[in-house]
């Protein structure tokens, strides 16, 4: 048997090298896989079957016939519009194109091509290397500096020595109100992409989500300084009165073409008054529009109680890019609610938990759990990590991710499903305006449907934004609830979230590590990061470096969240009336 004949055939015995013929073909000289498979028949093992992989028309862009077989022939010599037939039939991961492809570069403009083609079904793939609407404008390669520099001078930032890229994956379809939503999630933590795609697919398997906008209204609560706490309690009596109310509405409604006062409160603390004003900003976020409106209105209410005077306009009862109860109970901006129920099969083969177990989870650590903690508005698992997300591809208020991130996860059982909910008070997001505005975050925007201003619906763009945003910490809230229920949490960070410099190599006569070379060298590589196995170790890190030997298959089968998760590349479809 030739050497790397004797090699592949290691690999197909190896417990930690669980690859296909096909892949040993692509990694093995001409003739060693079929010599790999005879070795492997000697020693009474059965190598799996290669994945059959087929063009489902007559001919592809390239002109190949029908029945092209490409058990044996590498992805990375395929054209782009090949690979995106096979990701079209579901034949090639999406999210495993930077695996498939050996180019991370290539990958990327691949899966854009793939999601563009998806936001054009049944329009023929793009033929060049032009990107229609909304893609065109997010960077991939090359960056307009210039052009950049020029957009935010004097609107988005000051003294500007730079910029930071922020990588931006695509999670879904979010099937949501009978809509599917491709969502942009700009962040640095590898699995969360993957993880809110495992949770997306669940939903569509459930036949998809829906969201209500239960209340919409920003908030600006000026300050007053009265002469006595009398006079404090007389403005809050006469800004209730109707007549009052109509005066002040109308000066506020001057200051906007779109913004409408549909609120104002009055809150006395001693000699202070705090005016909170309530305002439906149509698209935009409204924190300047808001304030306008305040400033305008607030000149109704001093003319009536001339020894009072303003202090500040903002008195912190607003409340703005802090936890507030006031937001918890009243809400900021938008409040959304979301639910799903979630077959009993979804959860048990898509989820690897049981309805039970996510039920019982639920209640311990996202309620109980948060109540010992004293959480305000902090009733879920990681809502705050899909707020950001979208936050930054979108070009909204990353600082207001404090007060939109006020999650309550609920899941209870519905006869043998799952129902799942997520009630969030206070989504602060808009569609016009700040860094909605700049190219790539539009861009984001236009996948989703819903850039700038809707003329027709003033206001439904924003509206679609904030239910997107709860249908994604929805799908998020349950794929990390399922991999805590399974106790894979872990594994799947390891997997996804750690660099690693190349795929463990099965283990072999010289490549396994010598007892005394390993006690002379307590420490192993793993990508960026030393797991030191030496007195002084975290309990995480002899964890990891223990899974690390053991090719982290050491406790998993093949029904790992680790792999539900990165296997949830899918193309779901809301069912047909």
């Amino acid at each position: 048997m030739s050497a790397a004949a004797a090699m592949a055939a290691r690999a197909l015995t190896a417990p930690l090298a669980r690859m296909s013929l096909r892949r040993l073909a692509l990694a093995s000289p001409t003739g060693a896989l079929s010599a790999a498979a005879a070795a492997a028949t000697t020693m009474h093992l059965t190598p799996a079957t290669p994945p059959r992989r087929l063009l489902h028309h007559s001919t592809s862009q390239r002109g190949l016939p029908l029945t092209q077989d490409y058990d044996d022939t590498p992805f990375a010599s395929l054209s782009d519009a090949d690979l995106l037939e096979l990701i079209q039939q579901r034949k090639l991961s999406l999210h495993k194109l930077e695996k498939e492809l050996g180019d991370t570069t290539r990958a990327v403009r691949v899966r854009r091509q793939a999601i563009q083609a998806r936001l054009q079904r049944g329009e023929p793939f793009p033929a060049d290397d032009t990107m229609p609407e909304p893609l065109a404008a997010l960077p991939v390669d090359a960056f307009d500096a210039a052009s950049f520099y020029d957009s935010i001078d004097g609107a988005n930032c000051e003294a500007v020595i730079g910029y930071l890229p922020v990588p931006v994956g695509v999670a879904g379809p979010l099937c949501l109100d009978g809509r599917e939503f491709h969502v942009p999630l700009a962040t640095t933590e590898g699995a969360l992409v993957a993880s809110t795609n495992r949770g997306c697919r669940a939903i569509a398997l459930a036949g998809g989500a829906t969201s209500v906008v239960m209340n919409n209204g920003m908030t600006r609560a000026p300050l007053l300084r009265c002469p006595s706490v009398a006079e404090a309690a007389a403005i809050r009596a006469w800004v209730e009165e109707p007549e009052n109310v109509a005066n002040i509405t109308e000066a506020f409604n001057s200051t906007t073409r779109f913004g409408r006062l549909v609120g104002i409160s009055t809150t006395v603390a001693g000699r202070n008054a705090y005016v909170r004003f309530v305002c439906n900003p149509g698209d935009a976020m409204g924190m300047n529009m808001v304030t306008k409106g305040s400033h305008k209105a607030l000149e109704v209410i001093l003319a009536a109680f001339p020894n009072s005077h303003l202090l500040s306009m903002s008195g912190n009862v607003c409340s703005d890019k802090k936890p507030a109860a006031v937001n918890w109970v009243n809400g900021r901006g938008r409040s959304v609610a979301c639910e799903v129920v979630i077959p009993r099969d979804v959860v048990e083969k898509t989820l690897k938990t049981s309805v039970d177990a996510i039920i019982e989870l639920n209640t311990s650590k996202n309620l109980v759990g948060s109540a010992v903690a004293g959480s305000l508005g902090g009733f879920n698992a990681h809502a705050s990590n899909l707020v950001s997300a979208v936050f930054l591809a979108t070009g909204n208020d990353i600082a207001q991710n404090v007060e939109s991130s006020s999650c309550l996860t609920l899941m209870e059982r519905e006869g043998e499903d799952l129902h799942l909910s997520v009630t969030m008070p206070s989504i602060e997001v808009g569609t016009v305006g700040g860094g909605t505005t700049l190219p790539g975050q539009k861009a984001c925007l236009e996948l989703l449907g819903c850039a700038g201003a809707n003329r027709s619906a003033t206001g439904a763009n924003a509206d679609t934004l904030a239910r997107v945003v709860a249908g994604t910490v929805m799908a998020g809230e349950l794929s990390l609830m399922a991999a805590l229920a399974s106790n894979d949490l872990l594994k799947a960070h390891m997997d996804l979230n750690r660099k690693q410099d190349a795929a463990p190599a099965a283990p072999s006569a010289s490549s396994t590590i010598p007892p005394a070379a390993a006690a002379a060298n307590p420490t192993q590589r793993r990508g960026a990061h030393t797991l030191t196995m030496g007195r002084g170790q975290s309990a995480v890190n002899r964890i990891q470096a223990a899974r690390y030997r053991a090719g982290f298959d050491a406790s998993h089968g093949p029904a790992t969240s680790s792999s539900a998760i990165a296997d949830a590349d899918f193309e779901p479809r809301l069912p047909v009336p």
